[in-house]
C-alpha cells in the first residue's frame, strides 16, 4: 500500500516535482519511499526508508517522465527490496503499486516454480513478472485484489496505469500529465484531473493518453485544494480525513490478513491453556468487543489493560497460555512489556497491530496486521475499526477448530463487510451533518456515553474520544450501571449518548434508560443506525457516528484536535 506520484511531460522537468508531490501523499505511507526517472533511454532508481517528508527535494535531474512511490509496509517488511519501484528478472519493467493483491501468494508459487526469481516479499513484484508473460488488461484480470499500479518500461516512451477499485488519477497540466493517488496532491500541478474508472487501463504519452474501460466514462473534476491541506487530502483535519478512510480501511483490513497465518493463530487460541487479551486504550476497547467474539466461539478470555498486566495477570501465565497483544503503533511500551514478560513465562504471543516493522510484530510468534493505512491524528479511528475487523476474522478462524464456524460463515463475513464498507461509504456524509447537529446542542462540560452487550466497549472507547478530540469529560458506562448511582447527575439537560444495543434482550433496558434520563430531564443522543450487518460488525459501524461527534465538538471548541495536549500516537515511556 501507499502513494503513488509522477509526471510524463512534452518538455522535461525538475524529477524534485514527484518527491514534493509524495510529501503531499505522506498520510498513505511512511515506511520508505522510492522514484525512477529517465535519463536519457537509461532508467534511473532511487530507494531509501523512512519518511519521504525528510527526504531532499534538491535532486538536480530532468527528465520527461519520472514515477514515485510513498510505502506503508503492509505486505512484507520495511526494507529496501520491498520499496518500489518492484521489478521483473530482467529490470525492464517497473511497477508501484497501491493497494492489496489477495491471492498473490499462490501467483507468487507458480510463477517461482515456472523459473521466475523475487527479491522482495511484498505482493506487489508479482505484477512486474506477470507483465513479463501478458498484457496488462490480462494481469489485472488474472489476479484477486483491490488496488491501483503505475507501470513503466524501459524502451518505451508512455507509461501504464490501472485502477482495480484502488483510485488512480490523470493531472491534466499544461505541458504535462501527472498520475496521483488523491485529487488534492494535484494542487499547482495540475487545474484538472480524470478520475479513472474502476476496473480500466490508462495509456499515456506525453503529448496524448487514452482510457481503456468497460463500458463507464471517465469523469474530469477541478482540482481546487490549497498546497497547505493537500497533504490531507483536502481535510481540514487528519482524524476527519481518516474517518472517511473507514470504507476502504476495513477491505484492506480483511483482505491483508493471509489464510495461513489466520489458520495458525486460530490453532493457537483454541489449543491455548488460558487466554490473555492486553492493550492500552483504543486497542484494550478493541480487546473488551474481541472478547465478545471468542466468547461466542466457546473461548474464555481475560481482557487486562497493558499496565496492569505485570501486577494482575502475569502469575496466571504460564507454558502454554496465549497473549493477544494489541497495539496499533505496534511500540506502546506497556504492550511490549507484557509480551516480554509473558514469554519468558513460555506463553505463545499473537500481535495484532497496524505496524508490521514495529517491536510487537518482531516479538510476536505469529502477527495480524490491521493494514488500515497511517494514521496520522493521535485519537485512534479506522485503525479502532480495523482492528475489529481483524480480530473478528481470528474468531471465526478460532471457531473452525471449536465447531462453532464454517468456512461459510467466513465467506458471509466476508460479504458483510463489502456491504458495510459500500454503506458507510454512502453514509458519511449524512452521518457528519448529523454528529455537527448533535455538537451544537452539547453544552456541558461532562457527559456520559453508554450501551450494553458488545457495544459496551463502544461506550467506553466514545468516551475515549471526547475527552481526546473535543477535551470533554466523558465517562463509558454500561446501561444497567447507569441506574445504579450516575443517574443522579442526568438533571437540567445533562448530556447522555446512548448507543442502541445490538442484542435483543437489551431493547428494554434501553428503553428504559432513555426514558428515565428523559423524564430527569437529561438531553439523550441516540446513536442507532437502521441498517444491520450483523451482531458482530454493530461496533464497526456505530463506532463511526461518535467519533464524528467527537470531531464536530471538537472544532466547535477550537481545539487541536489531531495533536491534543498531553498525547502522542504512541505511548513509549
Amino acid at each position: 500500500m501507499g502513494g503513488i506520484f509522477g509526471f510524463i511531460c512534452s518538455k522535461e522537468r525538475e524529477v524534485r516535482d514527484v518527491i514534493i508531490g509524495l510529501q503531499r501523499l505522506i498520510y498513505r505511507g511512511y515506511d520508505g519511499w522510492g522514484l525512477t526517472y529517465f535519463r536519457g533511454e537509461e532508467p534511473i532508481v532511487i530507494k531509501q526508508l523512512g519518511s519521504v517528508s525528510s527526504s531532499p527535494t534538491s535532486i538536480n535531474e530532468r527528465s520527461y517522465l519520472a514515477v514515485g512511490h510513498t510505502r506503508y509496509a503492509s505486505r512484507g517488511w520495511p526494507t529496501l527490496e520491498n520499496t518500489h519501484p518492484l521489478m521483473d528478472c530482467h529490470k525492464n519493467i517497473y511497477v508501484f503499486m497501491d493497494g492489496i493483491i489477495d491471492d498473490y501468494e499462490k501467483i507468487r508459487d507458480e510463477l517461482t516454480k515456472s523459473g521466475h526469481k523475487f527479491v522482495s516479499t511484498t505482493d506487489t513484484e508479482i505484477l512486474a513478472h506477470l507483465l513479463e508473460l501478458k498484457d496488462l488488461k490480462e494481469v489485472m484480470d488474472a489476479v484477486k485484489g483491490i488496488f491501483s499500479a503505475v507501470v513503466l518500461k524501459k524502451g518505451e516512451k508512455g507509461v501504464y496505469a490501472i485502477n482495480k477499485g484502488q483510485p488512480i488519477l490523470l493531472g491534466l497540466g499544461k505541458e504535462c500529465y501527472f498520475l496521483s493517488s488523491d485529487l488534492p496532491s494535484l494542487s499547482g500541478f495540475a487545474e484538472e484531473a480524470v478520475i479513472i474508472p474502476d476496473n480500466s487501463v490508462l495509456y499515456v504519452l506525453p503529448t496524448s493518453y487514452e482510457i481503456f474501460a468497460d463500458g463507464t466514462k471517465p469523469s474530469i473534476k477541478r482540482v481546487k485544494y490549497q498546497p497547505e491541506i493537500s497533504e490531507k487530502a483536502g481535510f481540514p483535519h487528519f482524524m476527519l480525513k481518516e474517518i472517511y478512510d473507514i470504507p476502504e480501511a476495513v477491505i484492506n483490513s480483511y483482505y491483508s490478513l493471509m489464510q495461513k497465518y489466520l489458520t495458525l493463530a486460530g490453532m493457537i487460541v483454541y489449543g491455548g491453556k488460558n487466554v490473555f487479551i492486553v492493550g492500552n486504550g483504543t486497542s484494550l476497547h478493541a480487546g473488551l468487543i474481541a472478547s465478545y467474539y471468542l466468547g461466542e466461539m466457546g473461548i474464555q478470555s481475560h481482557v487486562v489493560s497493558a499496565a496492569e498486566f505485570p501486577y494482575y495477570s502475569l502469575e496466571n501465565v504460564t507454558t502454554g497460555s496465549v497473549i493477544i497483544a494489541i497495539s496499533q503503533s505496534g511500540e506502546t511500551s506497556d504492550v511490549i512489556k507484557s509480551v516480554k514478560l509473558a514469554k519468558i513465562r513460555g506463553a505463545v504471543i499473537i500481535g495484532v497491530t497496524n505496524s508490521v516493522g514495529s517491536r510487537l510484530a518482531l516479538e510476536s510468534n505469529v502477527y495480524l496486521p490491521i493494514t488500515a493505512g497511517p494514521e496520522m491524528a493521535v485519537p485512534a479511528t479506522k485503525t479502532f475499526t480495523s482492528t475489529l475487523i481483524a480480530l473478528r476474522t481470528l474468531s471465526l478462524y478460532v471457531g473452525l477448530n471449536s465447531g462453532k464456524a464454517g468456512n461459510r460463515d467466513i465467506a458471509d463475513f466476508e460479504s458483510r463487510i463489502r456491504a458495510l464498507s459500500s454503506f458507510i461509504k454512502d453514509s458519511l456524509n449524512a452521518f457528519e451533518e448529523e454528529a455537527e447537529t448533535a455538537a451544537s446542542k452539547i453544552e456541558s462540560a461532562s457527559l456520559y456515553v453508554t450501551s450494553s452487550g458488545i457495544n459496551y466497549p463502544l461506550a467506553l472507547e466514545g468516551a475515549l474520544k471526547l475527552k481526546e478530540a473535543a477535551g470533554t469529560h466523558a465517562e463509558g458506562i454500561q446501561l444497567g450501571e447507569l441506574l445504579h448511582g450516575p443517574i443522579t447527575l442526568t438533571l437540567r439537560g445533562h448530556p447522555v449518548i446512548a448507543i442502541k444495543p445490538a442484542e435483543t434482550a437489551a431493547e428494554d433496558l434501553f428503553n428504559k434508560v432513555i426514558k428515565t434520563v428523559t423524564d430527569r430531564e437529561g438531553k439523550v443522543f441516540v446513536i442507532k443506525v437502521e441498517k444491520t450487518f450483523g451482531w458482530d460488525l454493530s461496533p464497526v459501524v456505530n463506532a463511526i457516528p461518535i467519533q464524528l461527534v467527537a470531531y464536530k465538538l471538537g472544532v466547535r471548541l477550537g481545539l487541536p484536535i489531531d495533536t491534543p495536549p498531553g498525547l502522542v500516537k504512541a505511548v513509549v515511556v
